[in-house]
C-alpha cells in the first residue's frame, strides 16, 4: 500500500478511535451525572464552546491562509527557478509555467531540442549531461505537481473543517435561546452532540494542519 493511503488511513483510524472514546465517555456521565446536570450547566457549557470556538475558527483562518500562501510562493519560485534554468542552460525562453512546459518535460522535448546534433548525443559524457538536466527537470516538475496536490487537498479540506466548526457554533446558539423548552433529557443530547460535533471539527483541523506538508 502506497505510505500516502497508510497515513490517510491511520490518521481515520485514531479520529475514530477518539470519537468513540469520546461517545462513550458521554455516556458514561449520562448514566453517573444525569441525575445533577441541568440546564444552568447547559447553558454554561454552551457559553463556553462558542467561546472557544470562535477564538480557534480565528486562529484556523490564519493559519491556512498563511500555510496556502506559503505553497503557492514556494510553487512561484520553483517556477522561476526552473524557467530561469531552462532559458540559462539550454537557451529556450518559456513565458511563463503551462501545461505544454509540463509535456515538454515529461517528454524530453527540451533537452533532445538541446542536444539534437547526432554526434554530441553519441558522446557519453554528453549523454550523461543530458540526463542529469532531464533528471533536474523532471524533479522539479514532480515537486511542482506534488504541491499543487497539497494546496488542492488543504482548499477541499478546508470545507469539513468549516462545516463542523460552525455547526457546533450555530447549534450553541440556536440552544441557548430555547433551552427554556427543552426538558432534561434532550438539553444533555444537545450539549453532547455539540461537544461530539465540535471535537470532530477541531480533530479534522488538526488532521488537514498535520497533510498539509508536501509529500
Amino acid at each position: 500500500m502506497p505510505r500516502k493511503f497508510e497515513y490517510i488511513n491511520k490518521t481515520n483510524v485514531i479520529i475514530t478511535v477518539i470519537l468513540i472514546a469520546i461517545t462513550t465517555l458521554i455516556f458514561f456521565y449520562f448514566a453517573v451525572g444525569f441525575s445533577s446536570f441541568n440546564k444552568t450547566t447547559a447553558n454554561e457549557i454552551h457559553d463556553d464552546i462558542l467561546q472557544g470556538l470562535s477564538g480557534l475558527g480565528s486562529v484556523a483562518i490564519a493559519v491556512i491562509i498563511f500555510r496556502i500562501q506559503s505553497l503557492e510562493n514556494r510553487n512561484h519560485s520553483l517556477e522561476q527557478s526552473t524557467l530561469n534554468y531552462i532559458s540559462q542552460t539550454m537557451g529556450w525562453s518559456y513565458p511563463e509555467w503551462t501545461a505544454s512546459l509540463e509535456e515538454d518535460i515529461k517528454n524530453k522535448t527540451i533537452t533532445n531540442r538541446y542536444y539534437a546534433d547526432q554526434h554530441l548525443k553519441n558522446e557519453p559524457l554528453v549523454a550523461s549531461e543530458r540526463d542529469r538536466q532531464q533528471k533536474r527537470l523532471e524533479e522539479a516538475l514532480d515537486l511542482h505537481a506534488r504541491i499543487s496536490k497539497t494546496i488542492r487537498r488543504i482548499r477541499n479540506d478546508v470545507f469539513s473543517c468549516a462545516f463542523f466548526l460552525i455547526l457546533p457554533l450555530l447549534l450553541s446558539l440556536l440552544l441557548l435561546m430555547i433551552s427554556d423548552f427543552l426538558n432534561k433529557f434532550w438539553t444533555f443530547a444537545s450539549v453532547s452532540a455539540v461537544v461530539i460535533m465540535g471535537s470532530l471539527g477541531i480533530m479534522l483541523l488538526i488532521k488537514m494542519v498535520l497533510g498539509s506538508t508536501v509529500k
